[in-house]
């Protein structure tokens, strides 16, 4: 009985390991091209400039109705925000596999992991 619990667990473990590699794999690489392909219509668009005017990054706002001639810095934009929001995806899904598994402690500690990610966005 024993023996088939810690079985469990580590298959578990290893299902919700084997998704978040390749959840961050799939999004790392996503916002890389994102950021890789505005960085070049910036370059074709207006010489090599090495610093862009203005902000960073747009606000949420602005990525959301995008301004018409702006479209490398949405590009990167849209990029960086999707590697900020990797780690929030990760524990909703590892909430999601301890919801499945009514994993009470996992759920609630992913629950109060999950509030500190939204409350510091």
């Amino acid at each position: 009985m024993l023996e088939e619990t810690i079985s469990a667990k580590v298959t578990v473990q290893g299902y919700l390991e084997t998704t978040m590699q390749r959840l961050s794999l799939v999004v790392s690489l996503g916002s890389l091209s994102l950021m890789m392909g505005g960085f070049v219509v910036k370059l074709l668009s207006g010489g090599i400039i090495l610093s862009l005017p203005g902000v960073s990054v747009l606000p949420l706002a602005m990525l959301v109705h995008p301004s018409p001639g702006a479209v490398s810095l949405d590009m990167m934009s849209t990029g960086i925000v999707l590697l900020a929001l990797l780690p929030t995806a990760r524990v909703v899904l590892a909430l999601w596999l301890y919801l499945q598994r009514g994993e009470v402690l996992n759920i609630l500690a992913a629950l109060i992991v999950l509030l500190e990610l939204l409350l510091s966005m």
